[in-house]
């Protein structure tokens, strides 16, 4: 029993957990720096609407990977001519990912938001809010194994960081219930929105 807590104790294993808190903090905030822009630029409307005369269209599949099984998807990437809806611009070779094929000639709704183009039906912010959802849950985890050191092989279990934690009768229940906030989060905002 001493050796075990001799073991846990070892300043290289605590700061190898350290690493670990400090790494999903950072990953986080990068992740989070990406996501918001796009998630604001989905709930504001924002983009210039246009038309995409498409000249070519390309199948390719997308996998998804669940639980029990594993479903493919066929998706199309559409090439063509883009022109915004009041004549202010135009852009020749422009892609937009499509679920079904269309035609050559065919002319079809695009938004242009940054430098990508979308269908309209696509700017959904259900995902990107599920993603942000995560890094909440990231940060939650993060500063919980940056304060104890959990996380590392050989690092102290479960039980024993909690107790590391400073004040854990207020931290604890803070960083519990921000990480199970985070992860609620992103499972409704993945499924209702």
């Amino acid at each position: 029993m001493v050796t075990a807590q001799t073991r846990y104790s070892s300043s290289e294993s605590l700061r190898m957990g350290r690493l670990i808190g400090l790494g999903l903090l950072l990953t986080a905030a990068v992740i989070a720096m990406v996501t918001i822009p796009e998630l604001r630029s989905e709930l504001a409307g924002e983009g210039t609407e246009g038309t995409l005369t498409v000249s070519s269209c390309e199948a390719h599949t997308k996998t998804h990977y669940g639980t029990h099984r594993r479903s493919t998807e066929l998706q199309f990437s559409c090439t063509g001519n883009w022109t915004a809806q009041h004549g202010e611009a135009s852009y020749r070779n422009a892609e937009v990912d499509t679920s079904s094929r269309f035609e050559t000639g065919s002319k079809i709704p695009v938004v242009q938001a940054d430098d990508s183009f979308e269908q309209p039906q696509d700017r959904d912010p259900g995902d990107d809010a599920a993603v942000l959802a995560l890094c909440v849950a990231m940060l939650a985890a993060g500063t919980y194994c940056l304060l104890t050191g959990f996380g590392s092989r050989n690092g102290p279990d479960f039980t024993t960081s909690w107790q590391r934690l400073p004040t854990p009768t207020v931290t604890g229940p803070l960083v519990g219930g921000l990480f199970t906030l985070g992860v609620l989060a992103a499972l409704v905002c993945a499924f209702a929105l």
